[in-house]
């Protein structure tokens, strides 16, 4: 018994714009291993180059292929389809219309049989599977303010392939190899997020992992590569500091690299002086791929927020260098990593990537220095909820900024400095404490003179990330240790140097810990007393480092939410 299997795509692959007009071709190729291969190649007839609508890039153009034993054929998605249903396809895509211009809502489709081939519909044979691929190929990807100037970026792949049909030729041979490592990735994924929460943290972060990567486009070149992100789901923002921050842990989880891939752009920009001001920008381009900056300095005002997140990201980057947590660390045995113990390799790496940017590391430390413990009235990430002054948990960002200067001060050999910016650190946290509680002393406050309000301190995650407390107990609050990561894998270097493990207080996190439970709702933890919305992010931030208890309800919250909610995208059949 045979089975036919059927797949198509229109041109709203390549436009957002509904009355586009659509530029096709058919060609024939070659798999690396020298397989025929059929493909359709679709575009946006008018190409406007680093320009989107509707979330969907302008330029570039659609690869749909297969193997050369399938059938094709194009035309309007009712004819096709219900061809297809009635009497499989006709004339191999021969014979209907000689023009390469059609409207968006053409499909372009294969078919392939699978089981024994009998009758009208090809020779004999048997096949048990189908393969189709597809890619979007752009070249180039994005224009960059670059330390020599504006240039276009080419993808990272055109320094690795002659050309587009050489790289999809690639992309079809790597199905076995490519599905072997992702189901290697997903399956340790999926066991160390088991081990940490539950089976709905387990099912979130599998659809998270992917949402993350999805939002970034590799370019450079293979002895400098590059990460390009997207700010998706809001404006378009292209490198976001604020939004590369929450995205960090899996980079880090995933491969160290890459998180220096997505914060180097930013690196370079801001030490080549094309930004003008004496803080951490917010992003690279007010909308991608258009990576040109902001030398007006008139980007989104978030300075305490953005100075701390890029010194908490170096820190923790060159912590995963140190330890050797490289490329493929968590992927398996046979690929090259780290064995998760501190080498002479992988600190030369650290103070290597550290030093090359240390004018800006100190820059950023000495504007939190001056503004951190009693932030001005600005914006933090949640730029949504409107600007404020004194905000608890954004102070708390800028102190632990602080402190991770002190540790990358520590790195780079400057102990002076590293003591001096520890010891304005725990001045600073000391007396955060007193200005950020509630007068009962339960929780911490929205903004240090609003008695009577909350919220979510998901900014204390970074103590923990960066070592700067090692739980003593299993009752500590705190997450399950992940199967894969050793006992000795993250030592901080404060507790090398005999100091204090303990930066932000054991009782801030049992007191958060604590209070969360009192205002959960029903799908999630809200962001703070002003609204009843909120973020997944920020959740899982504030659960990773709450007791297990309470780290449970908050993801069972976020599960209920997934589960029995819908999102705003409507999908037209």
């Amino acid at each position: 018994m045979e089975a036919r299997v059927y797949m198509d795509v229109d041109g709203s692959w390549v436009s957002g714009e509904r009355r586009s007009e659509i530029s096709w071709d058919f060609q024939e190729c070659h798999s690396a291993t020298g397989q025929r291969l059929k493909t359709w190649k679709l575009q946006r007839k008018d190409q406007l180059l680093y320009s989107e609508v509707d979330d969907r890039a302008e330029w570039g153009f659609l690869t749909f292929t297969s193997s050369a034993d399938t059938e094709h054929e194009w035309g309007h998605p009712r004819v096709v389809r219900r061809g297809f249903a009635s009497r499989g396809m006709r004339d191999n895509g021969h014979g209907r219309n000689d023009s390469d211009v059609v409207g968006r809502e053409t499909v372009f489709a294969f078919t392939a049989t699978l089981g024994p081939r009998t009758g009208s519909y090809g020779g004999g044979g048997s096949s048990s599977s189908a393969l189709f691929t597809i890619g979007f190929i752009q070249d180039p990807v994005a224009r960059y303010a670059s330390p020599q100037g504006v240039v276009d970026m080419q993808p990272l792949w055109a320094h690795h392939f002659r050309d587009w049909q050489e790289l999809i030729g690639f992309h079809y041979s790597d199905f076995d190899e490519a599905s072997r490592l992702a189901h290697r990735y997903s399956s340790r994924l999926a066991e160390d997020a088991l081990a940490s929460v539950s089976e709905s943290y387990r099912d979130i972060v599998a659809l998270s992992a992917r949402q993350v990567l999805g939002s970034t486009q590799f370019s450079g070149s293979p002895e400098k590569p590059l990460l390009f992100l997207k700010e998706i789901s809001s404006n378009g923002n292209c490198q976001t500091v604020d939004v590369i921050f929450p995205a960090f842990p899996f980079f880090l989880y995933t491969n160290p690299q890459w998180l220096a891939y997505l914060l180097e752009p930013l690196l370079e920009h801001q030490l080549s002086g094309q930004y003008p001001n004496k803080y951490s920008m917010h992003d690279l381009g007010a909308h991608f791929p258009n990576l040109t900056g902001h030398p007006d300095g008139r980007d989104e005002y978030m300075p305490v927020e953005e100075c701390g997140n890029m010194l908490i990201m170096g820190l923790a980057l060159a912590n995963a260098l140190r330890h050797g947590h490289g490329p493929g660390a968590n992927l398996g045995p046979d690929l090259p990593g780290g064995t998760g113990h501190a080498n002479k390799v992988g600190l030369e790496k650290a103070i290597g990537w550290l030093s090359r940017s240390r004018k800006l590391w100190d820059q950023w430390t000495g504007y939190l220095v001056r503004e951190s413990l009693i932030p001005h009235n600005q914006l933090c990430t949640d730029d949504f909820a409107g600007w404020l002054a004194n905000q608890t948990n954004l102070a708390l960002k800028g102190i632990i900024g602080i402190r991770a200067m002190s540790e990358i001060s520590h790195l780079l050999g400057h102990d002076v400095e590293s003591k001096t910016y520890g010891a304005i650190a725990n001045e600073y946290i000391e007396k955060w404490q007193e200005y950020g509680y509630s007068r009962d002393g339960t929780h911490a406050k929205l903004a240090y003179m609003w008695e009577g309000s909350w919220t979510t301190l998901y900014n204390v995650y970074a103590d923990s990330l960066l070592c700067f407390r090692l739980p003593s107990s299993s009752n500590q609050p705190g997450p399950k240790k992940a199967t894969h990561i050793t006992d000795n894998s993250q030592i901080p270097l404060s507790a090398s140097r005999g100091l204090s493990s303990r930066f932000v207080p054991d009782s801030v996190y049992q007191k958060q810990s604590d209070w969360y439970p009192l205002v959960i709702q029903r799908f999630g933890l809200p962001l703070d007393s002003r609204h009843l919305y909120t973020k997944s992010d920020w959740q899982f931030f504030a659960a990773a480092v709450a007791s297990r208890k309470t780290r449970e309800a908050i993801i069972d919250s976020v599960a209920s939410w997934v589960n029995e909610t819908v999102t705003g995208t409507s999908i037209v059949i």
